[in-house]
């Protein structure tokens, strides 16, 4: 009896140890959350986007320069300022300039009396000595070579004063009066701010993807909250390079909306939607696995156990992902928490 009571105490504590263990690990397991979700596979529809950057600019812009250099003496518009077609913008020093015109127009009309007044001497005396014919056409040769002159005069006094080549709004002016301005120097850039695009770079890894029509949407940095849509109208044959990497400029048309002042030079986010697919399977991204070179996804089979099977991926985007061929519409697939 001493010896039962020795071994049996000993044994229940044992017992009662064993059973708490028990029921704290059910009731924990119980408690735990599950470490991953089930994902039923659907049909639906797929863009495969690619997304770049780009700049806001003028569709027509042009840099102006004068062709001859001088002193500049007047600058007539500021940036910002709406000027329609051939408004004077600036001019350089013309004192010389008006001189040479005054002086070309003087020997213009001495050409021009010299000529006619030779002619009429001898249709009104019968009697005087006619001009022999090379007089006349060293006259007539003086007439032709003042009007030269004086349409070069012209010209340059012309070729020291920057018009508006067309309606639009004064974007930069680069001198000041004072300045020496030599030839080709550009002065002004000027442009048409009711048309806008935005030009955007294609890195060399997209540019097989994207192609004249397709559908951008895009938003600015200056207009949070706010997305715009356009359309690829050129894609350039020729690359540049940006940071290192090869990319194509790309060339996105949009309408300018008529509530938000758009400017030359606003920095813009694009998605480009390359290839669109629907009514096919897709899936989470996060419910693929890559193991090598293949894809796979976790198949919830009927017993309750799972398995690892392999999968052909289609088009692809920042959410979900095609599935070619691996599983079928409504299999249950696991989805890492």
């Amino acid at each position: 009896m001493a010896i039962l009571r020795r071994v049996g105490v000993p044994l229940l504590i044992v017992l009662i140890i064993a059973g708490l263990v028990f029921l704290a690990s059910f009731f924990l397991a119980g408690s735990q959350t599950p470490t991953s979700t089930f994902y039923t596979v659907q049909r639906g529809n797929i863009s495969a986007l690619v997304r770049t950057t780009g700049k806001v600019e003028a569709v027509r812009s042009v840099r102006l320069s004068f062709r001859t250099g001088d002193l500049l003496r007047r600058t007539l518009a500021k940036p910002g300022d709406f000027v329609p077609s051939g408004t004077l913008l600036m001019e350089l020093d013309t004192t010389a300039l008006e001189r040479q015109l005054a002086q070309a127009q003087a020997q213009r009309e001495i050409a021009r009396f010299n000529l006619s007044a030779s002619v009429e001497k001898a249709q009104k005396d019968p009697n005087a000595v006619p001009a022999s014919p090379s007089e006349l056409y060293s006259l007539a040769r003086q007439s032709e070579l003042a009007d030269t002159q004086l349409a070069q005069a012209r010209a340059a006094l012309d070729n020291a004063r920057i018009y508006a080549p067309f309606d639009g709004t004064i974007l930069s002016v680069d001198a000041s009066e004072g300045d020496y301005v030599n030839p080709g120097q550009a002065v002004v850039t000027f442009g048409d701010l009711t048309r806008l695009q935005v030009r955007a770079n294609i890195d060399e890894l997209d540019v097989g993807n994207v192609g004249v029509g397709q559908s951008v949407s895009f938003s600015l940095d200056a207009f949070p909250g706010k997305s715009f849509d356009g359309t690829i109208s050129v894609v350039y044959p020729n690359p540049t390079s940006q940071s290192g990497s090869t990319v194509y400029p790309a060339i996105v048309s949009f309408t300018r909306p008529n509530d938000l002042y758009l400017r030359p030079g606003m920095a813009a986010n694009l998605s480009i939607t390359s290839v669109s697919r629907n009514n096919v399977l897709l899936v989470p991204n996060r419910a693929l696995e890559t193991i090598g070179l293949d894809r796979y996804v976790t198949l919830l089979k009927p017993d309750g156990s799972t398995e690892k099977v392999p999968v052909e991926t289609g088009l692809t985007n920042p959410d979900r992902t095609e599935i070619i061929s691996g599983i079928n519409q409504g299999d249950k697939i696991s989805l890492p928490r």
